[in-house]
């Protein structure tokens, strides 16, 4: 056979590290040579891949192998700082110009390192090293024993390599000609003295294939690398001085031909000393701590569970951090990363968190309150990117003064899009959603009554299964209706209330039974009837009439029952509002004819939702013009407290919304106290004349229901302490204590049970209330507010309403003398003789307030709020 020399081709396959790593410049090929004949040997030349990124390189191991996994640091100062471990095929090289041990091995540096490598050479057919074995091979591609390949030896080669060749410091291949090469690896344990070891493992060769062709040989890492990385967290102040890992196996062998390592048992201390230059933190994140001739080159093995990475700061300070266990590796050709970070170092960072808002006030009306969170942290004077801050929002209050805060998300915001965010430095988008709490309460209210279900021939006096009467029933919708025929409360749970019409004892000019109903003319004449009401039926009336409709035609269809015993009425629906009616029961027609009357007041049941003891929500007979407005009366605001979730750091925003103040205005009906008709100055509606010695008696105060009795006057000295009552009954010093309040004869200061009358004008279960009682008003009513509206009082003199929107007046059922002269030394009023008491409403900033005394100027005494009993007030009602 023909021996030829051939120029063998070493090609260093060297896999690149992670991305992670900063890599070196760019290595380039070396140009290949013309192919030519070598009479000295095999000679070989050198070429690189480096350049290939480690995305392109495939993942030749177990899934498992590449898993990222994070280590919390233990030590002081080292709370939240972790290793996070990343894995990645190959390894990848840090260029250091540097020829240093501990350099990763790349085509740049390939030359300079000065190391020569090992080859072997196997015949065909053998399956040891028998051909060539442990020949050196200088950094220029030549032998430095040169030996030619002898067809006639063998006709097929199989090459094996290692690098670096073995030295005296560097005893690697231990076996001997003839076997298959094994690397003894025991890395020093100091990681500056080091070296990459790399390894190749070719298929066979044809001799007559590359008689005059380089034959590749691709080189490939044997052991692992190990770095250790700046991570984008970690604290801008500190310097490593010293990077060790410990309890780690330290040795081990490996058979290149079948590319497995046997490890050994031998745990130890491997350590990067940086003291004489120590590796700043002051660098932007992914910067290598032990780059160039820094990088650890392990033995691949399962790492132990007592091993550990301690860190030693040149501020004395440790941390440690275990990275061995169950799954832990260290896998031959790859990197593994350490990325030393610390998610909650809060000392040199600079924290951002901002709530901003276009504006911070909204009408009552506009809903949609958008703000935008931006949260994140740098770390102080670094550079490097910014971390996204998780955000949530940890705390609502509301204010309706702006001063006091409860806390609690109220009930104005009906809706958030998000009460949390991941922060970043792009703001998160959010929407908080108010409530519209502006409502037009008549239009609710109206549409309440129209919407609700029909009567049909309701009974109005039946309560709970029993049966009271009164001078005043409250509908509530639509329909059809009735009530007995009897006076006033005449009837209560049942049972004839004689005490109502006939309290016990002796008529005098302060206390008046029986009471009177009205009579026609024609009986009263005749002396069939004198109008004293002895029994709780009225009897003789044959006919029934609405008198009078605040609103045409809405009640209709008045009558007396088949049976006699029953008023009957209509509502109609399509026309139901608040109002009031008035409806009579007659006999004959005469002018002077009505036996009877009683107000229909036509409103919700919400008026009548109160607490026993404590008043109705609004007056008798109120029927609003305009009621609108917000719940709220104040501007209302809500705080949010939003808070960074790893930091803590808390910013707040407040909004308000703005309230629409409630506009409540409305019509009621008067009365004169002790007087059970309403009175309004509308058509049909009609007064006395003011002169002296006028009035009407209590017959006449039922016969004519919608007349307005005048004051008496009978003189204009105080003489006569009856001048300003409007019954005429009781003689000119007389004035009856006991109209609304049975058995009251001494007037103001009477605390004897209330025994309500027929001539009481409120519904079934209410009742007039003594002055003092008005107090319950002024302290809440029990949380159920009652509404005082301002609505003046009615003029007995010429029948107009005065100072409306100025105060309102509302009757008690008590009566007391005047004070006599009062307001001040200026002042020539005389108030002398007897005057009804009220409670006088005001407006007290945006409430409506009480008053239940007048000051004397001139002596500093208070009286008790009082007026002329012939002027037209408001009654308020309170629950029996």
């Amino acid at each position: 056979m023909k021996s030829r020399n051939s120029k063998f081709v070493l090609k260093a396959v060297l896999i690149g590290l992670a991305s992670f790593v900063v890599t070196a410049c760019t290595d380039s090929d070396t140009a290949q040579e013309t192919p030519k004949k070598v009479e000295d040997g095999i000679s070989f030349a050198v070429t690189d891949i480096q350049n290939i990124s480690e995305s392109s390189l495939p993942k030749t191991k177990a899934p498992s192998v590449y898993e990222t996994a994070s280590t919390p640091l233990e030590g002081e100062g080292a709370e939240g700082l972790s290793l996070l471990e990343t894995t990645v095929e190959g390894v990848n090289p840090v260029y250091h110009p540097a020829a240093t041990r501990g350099t990763i091995t790349t085509n740049t540096n390939f030359a300079s390192l000065n190391k020569p490598f090992a080859i072997f050479a196997t015949k065909e057919g053998s399956t040891a090293a028998n051909y060539l074995y442990n020949e050196k091979v200088n950094v220029d591609g030549t032998m430095v024993n040169p030996v030619k390949w002898k067809k006639s030896e063998s006709s097929k080669l199989k090459f094996f390599a290692v690098h670096p060749a073995t030295d005296g410091s560097n005893p690697l291949v231990t076996t001997s000609s003839g076997t298959n090469p094994v690397v003894n690896y025991a890395p020093n344990t100091d990681v500056k003295k080091q070296f990459d070891l790399l390894v190749a493992n070719t298929n066979s060769f044809n001799y007559d294939d590359y008689v005059s062709q380089k034959i590749p040989i691709a080189f490939s890492h044997a052991t692992t690398a190990v770095l250790f990385k700046v991570g984008n967290e970690l604290t801008y102040k500190q310097q490593v001085k010293k990077i060790e890992i410990k309890n780690v196996i330290g040795d081990g062998t490996y058979d290149i031909a079948t590319n497995a390592w046997t490890v050994g048992t031998t745990k130890k201390t491997f350590e990067l000393d940086l003291s004489a230059a120590p590796f700043s933190t002051a660098t932007n994140a992914g910067s290598i701590m032990n780059g160039g001739d820094g990088t650890f080159f392990m033995v691949p093995q399962d790492i132990p569970d007592d091993a550990y990475v301690l860190i030693t700061f040149v501020s004395g300070k440790t941390v440690k951090a275990n990275i061995g266990g169950t799954g832990k590796k260290w896998v031959a050709g790859t990197t593994k990363t350490y990325t030393i970070s610390n998610s909650k170092d809060l000392e040199d960072r600079t924290l951002t968190l901002t709530i901003n808002a276009a504006k911070n006030i909204f009408d009552y009306n506009e809903t949609n309150v958008p703000f935008t969170v931006t949260s994140y942290s740098e770390v102080t004077g670094s550079g490097r990117a910014a971390k996204a801050e998780p955000w949530t929002i940890t705390k609502y209050e509301s204010s309706a003064d702006g001063t006091t805060w409860t806390e609690g998300k109220p009930s104005m915001v009906a809706a958030m899009s998000s009460e949390s965010g991941n922060g970043g430095t792009s703001a998160d988008a959010c929407t908080m959603t108010f409530t519209n709490d502006y409502h037009d309460y008549k239009a609710e209210r109206e549409a309440a009554l129209k919407a609700a279900t029909e009567e049909n021939g309701k009974d109005l006096s039946m309560v709970n299964g029993s049966r009271s009467t009164a001078n005043c029933y409250i509908v509530s919708a639509g329909g059809t209706y009735k009530f007995p025929m009897v006076y006033g409360n005449a009837i209560k749970n049942g049972v004839d209330n004689t005490n109502a019409y006939k309290p016990t004892g002796t008529s005098s000019n302060y206390f008046v039974t029986p009471f009177y109903h009205g009579t026609d003319e024609v009986q009263y004449s005749w002396g069939k009837d004198n109008g004293e009401i002895t029994k709780a039926e009225i009897e003789h009336a044959d006919d029934a009439k609405v008198l009078w409709n605040s609103e045409p035609n809405l009640v209709k269809d008045a009558k007396i029952s088949a049976d006699g015993k029953f008023v009957e009425f209509s509502v109609d629906r399509s026309k139901i509002k608040e109002a009031s009616a008035i409806i009579a029961v007659t006999r004959g027609t005469t002018y002077k004819n009505v036996l009877w009357s009683w107000h229909i007041w036509i409103t919700s049941k919400d008026v009548v939702d109160t607490d026993n003891g404590y008043f109705m929500r609004e007056p008798l007979g109120f029927r609003h013009t305009k009621w609108q407005g917000t719940t709220y009366e104040k501007d209302r605001k809500v705080r949010l407290t939003v808070t960074q979730t790893r930091t803590g750091k808390t910013a707040t925003v407040t909004f308000t919304q703005k309230a629409s103040p409630m506009v409540r205005e409305g019509e009621v009906m008067y009365y004169q106290q002790g007087r059970k008709d309403p009175l309004i100055n509308a058509t049909g509606f009609s007064c006395q004349p003011p002169v002296n010695n006028s009035g009407l008696v209590l017959l006449h105060s039922v016969n004519f229901p919608m007349k307005m009795g005048a004051a008496r006057r009978y003189s204009a000295t105080s003489v006569s302490k009856g001048n300003w009552d409007w019954c005429w009954n009781p003689d000119e010093n007389g004035t009856y204590f006991n109209l609304w309040d049975a058995n009251n004869r001494q007037g103001h200061g009477y605390t004897g049970a209330f025994v309500k009358t027929v001539y009481d004008p409120s519904p079934v279960g209410f009742r007039v209330p003594r002055l003092a009682e008005f107090e319950k008003i002024n302290n809440g009513n029990n949380d159920k507010k009652a509404f005082i509206p301002l609505t003046g009082v009615l003029s007995y003199e010429d029948f107009t309403i005065t100072n409306k929107g100025t105060n309102g007046y509302y009757w008690t059922s008590e009566k007391k003398e005047g004070p006599g002269r009062i307001g001040g030394p200026s002042s020539n009023q005389q108030y002398y003789g007897y005057y009804g008491l009220a409670g006088l409403s005001y407006k007290d900033g945006e409430s409506l307030k009480m008053e239940l005394k007048r000051k004397d100027l001139l002596d500093g005494r208070d009286f008790p709020m009082f007026k002329n009993m012939a002027w037209g007030a408001s009654v308020i009602s309170i629950k029996e």
